[in-house]
């Protein structure tokens, strides 16, 4: 009986998760076609600043990705502090979160400076 119940509730909740990985993908590529039509009509100076305002948020990603590196670092070396990995697990998850975020924030820069660019050849 208990049995059935566990696996009951393990099937209700596998149901009800999947549906929201699934419209998660989906919805960051109609994020990013948002983001690009709404800056179509930037000037070469409206890109640079963007691309510059971009570099520091990726600096500071950077820097935090480091600290939590250290952090896991720390739980690696010392394996007492941290038995279970739970803490050393949900830092590599923010790690590569952050990594992530950095990532798409180096991808918007690059679209920036080459929008910059292409708007120069144009003139």
């Amino acid at each position: 009986m208990y049995n059935k119940m566990i696996f009951s509730a393990l099937l209700v909740g596998m149901l009800l998760g999947f549906p929201q990985f699934v419209l998660a993908s989906d919805n960051g590529q109609e994020q990013s076609s948002a983001w690009k039509m709404e800056t179509q009509g930037w000037s070469i100076q409206d890109h640079m600043t963007a691309a510059k305002a971009s570099e520091g948020e990726v600096q500071s990603l950077e820097s935090r990705v480091q600290d939590v590196d250290k952090r896991i670092a720390h739980f690696e070396s010392k394996p007492h502090f941290d038995p279970k990995g739970f803490h050393r697990n949900a830092l590599k998850h923010i790690s590569s979160t952050l990594k992530g975020n950095a990532s798409i924030l180096n991808e918007k820069i690059a679209w920036h400076i080459r929008q910059a660019d292409q708007a120069k050849l144009t003139e």
